[in-house]
């Protein structure tokens, strides 16, 4: 049984966390959607599709945990797995935390981040790191209201 559907149902507010599932499919792209274009990417929801079955395919890639209300997702949060010798073996990075406009300061996005961390805990991994845009203090108070530290690296990257 893949680590991902060991991910916990949290039903404490009027949404529930979970394990994405294949039938998620169309509305987990129409979230990433938002989030491409609220970021200014080149990604489509097309490239999202491709990256989220991927994953779901191959749980030791990574995981996605959905936000859910009355049958429609209202969020999600998506992590890879890398192995680094820096941190002592497998470490979780979060790649990508989005929560609809009505659901925002609702607990959504801290309970996405719980449910990362406990996927995190469950496969044994100590190091957990995630990115964050420039300006973005709401991801920025909710990684901090779970515990993260801003760490003072600079990442470089080139388009090819």
């Amino acid at each position: 049984m893949p680590v991902t559907s060991r991910v916990s149902t949290v039903s404490v507010h009027p949404f529930q966390i979970r394990a994405a599932a294949s039938q998620d499919m169309d509305q987990l792209c129409g979230l990433a959607s938002e989030l491409l274009a609220n970021i200014r990417a080149e990604g489509t929801a097309d490239d999202a599709r491709r990256v989220f079955e991927h994953i779901m395919n191959s749980a030791d890639l990574g995981t996605i945990v959905v936000a859910e209300t009355k049958g429609a997702l209202c969020g999600y949060a998506y992590a890879s797995y890398e192995w680094r010798a820096e941190f002592g073996g497998e470490t979780m990075d979060i790649i990508a935390l989005f929560v609809s406009s009505q659901w925002r300061s609702k607990g959504v996005g801290g309970s996405l981040i719980v449910a990362l961390l406990e996927n995190a805990k469950q496969r044994g991994i100590r190091r957990v790191s995630a990115e964050v845009h420039p300006g973005n203090s709401a991801i920025e108070r909710t990684l901090e209201s779970s515990g993260f530290d801003p760490e003072r690296r600079t990442l470089w990257g080139l388009q090819l």
